[in-house]
């Protein structure tokens, strides 16, 4: 059993807190992450190679913090725990509820009482760290209320963050072991600011219970969430492109998807719900569309480029099916986002065993990578998107967001890479130099699986980096002297 430290959070987006995103949540929290469908892939020498790590049984059995749900900074409860329990159990039923999913989830009653906790109701940091440990050893997965956020507050943490999810421990054999869900209280307690209605705040918590299932971030009608920042308007949302807004979005800033009389989950929720852990009747809902997303020489695989596959919009009904009904995937979300490197294996020699020093004696020492992730490079710049059978798609890709960085990353990187290029279509006549906006559809019918929808990048370098152009600029160098002499650029065709 590995003992992990990530922690995936939601944040809220409010017009008059002008919100700086959390960056990054401390060496505690630090992990890499896997966006755009799961949250943790398998690597070579942990997990199962590229697969997601996914729970191995149901029912997921979980207990429940004693205290309030929410309550005032004094300590009045506002929202008592019996309700709070109530919520939460019609929370966790919204993904039971997917039918194309064979997910379900048991409440064993209050959280387990431990060496530093007795009470009853998770109200410290201390009593918090004491529960997290029982968590870590794999012992129960407990949902706390930090009733009037002082948690969170006490950690350090952003009171803008209405819940997290932290999956406690994996297993060598690629299951999720155990998990622990903080709902922030403070968002009910009808005093401290912003609040959130009821069914935005559930929103927020089956969001993170997303995560303890192990599905990370995804981004989806991207351009809903900037026009909002632009013109710092929230909580009103177009309803078609809400339709589309994942749950799995990484920050809040519309109404309730309930609230404007939406299903509880988006499309692409339900999809990759279903692709964890499938029912009987997913392979027939669904189909698969992959490929690989290449530089502009079409050779080397671009990483971390978001990639959408969106229904064709039916001219004939008045909603807009191209924003409503979309799923996505991030390139290369299988393959390590550290795979490692010897340069500086041996640099910084430290005493094994003291502030932290790896067995290794060296502080660096990087050469194995993350334990997650696949080394198949196959997988390098490889998307596969899990789409509603029986209608035609396109498919786009796009940069990661620069807000969604640390705890509300998107992809395998949790600082977003810039798209490498512009964003485009994928088309049949796919090449460096072809028109971005141009686009062919896609069918698909049930259980098909679509390959070679591969995209190469418009107006990028032809290697990753500008220290890795294939030779060029030493060619010109050493081939082409007279350039600099002559003091003019080569004309286009050398």
């Amino acid at each position: 059993m590995k003992i992990t430290r990530s922690l995936r959070f939601l944040t809220h987006r409010q017009a008059l807190l002008h919100l700086t995103l959390l960056l990054a949540i401390g060496v505690w929290f630090a992990k890499p992450l896997f966006a755009g469908g799961p949250l943790y892939v398998g690597g070579p020498t942990f997990g199962v190679d590229g697969q997601p790590f996914t729970w191995a049984s149901m029912p997921i059995h979980y207990r429940v913090d004693g205290g309030p749900m929410a309550s005032t900074s004094g300590g009045q409860s506002v929202i008592a725990n019996a309700t709070g329990i109530t919520r939460v159990q019609s929370m966790f039923q919204t993904w039971q509820n997917v039918s194309t999913a064979a997910v379900s989830f048991t409440n064993d009653g209050p959280i387990l009482p431990v060496t530093g906790f007795s009470d009853g109701d998770v109200s410290t940091v201390a009593e918090f760290d004491a529960v997290a440990g029982s968590c870590q050893a794999g012992t129960q997965n407990p949902i706390v209320f930090d009733a009037n956020g002082s948690i969170l507050q006490s950690l350090g943490l952003s009171p803008l963050i209405i819940g997290f999810s932290q999956q406690c421990a994996l297993s060598s054999s690629g299951h999720i072991v155990s998990d622990m869900v903080l709902l922030n209280g403070a968002f009910q307690n009808g005093v401290t600011q912003p609040q959130l209605d009821a069914n935005q705040f559930n929103e927020a918590i089956i969001h993170e219970m997303g995560h303890l299932l192990g599905l990370d971030h995804s981004q989806i009608n991207l351009d809903l969430y900037v026009q909002a920042v632009n013109q710092q308007v929230f909580g009103s949302c177009n309803v078609d492109q809400l339709a589309g807004l994942p749950l799995m979005f990484p920050i809040s800033f519309c109404q309730a998807r309930l609230d404007a009389g939406l299903p509880p989950l988006a499309p692409d929720d339900v999809a990759w719900i279903s692709r964890l852990y499938p029912s009987a009747t997913a392979s027939t809902a669904y189909a698969t569309i992959s490929g690989t997303i290449f530089f502009s020489d079409g050779k080397s695989q671009a990483e971390d480029v978001n990639v959408v596959a969106r229904e064709i919009d039916d001219p004939n009904t008045p909603q807009d099916e191209s924003r409503r009904v979309a799923f996505s995937s991030v390139s290369g979300y299988r393959f390590t986002a550290n795979p490692g490197q010897t340069v500086t294996a041996q640099y910084l020699p430290c005493n094994v065993g003291q502030n932290g020093c790896p067995a290794s004696g060296f502080l660096d020492n990087n050469s194995a990578g993350d334990e997650l992730g696949s080394r198949n490079t196959s997988l390098i710049g490889s998307y596969d998107i899990p789409v509603l059978a029986g209608h035609s798609y396109t498919v786009e890709v796009e940069s990661v967001d620069r807000d969604f960085t640390g705890g509300s990353s998107v992809g395998p990187f949790a600082t977003p890479i810039p798209l490498p290029g512009v964003p485009e279509f994928w088309n049949l006549q796919e090449s460096a130099n072809d028109d971005p906006t141009a686009s062919d559809p896609i069918s698909t019918t049930p259980g098909q699986s679509i390959t070679g929808t591969d995209i190469i990048l418009n107006g990028t370098q032809p290697r990753f980096d500008q220290f890795e152009d294939g030779g060029s600029e030493l060619w010109y160098e050493q081939v082409k002297p007279w350039r600099h002499e002559i003091g003019n650029s080569l004309p286009e065709d050398v």
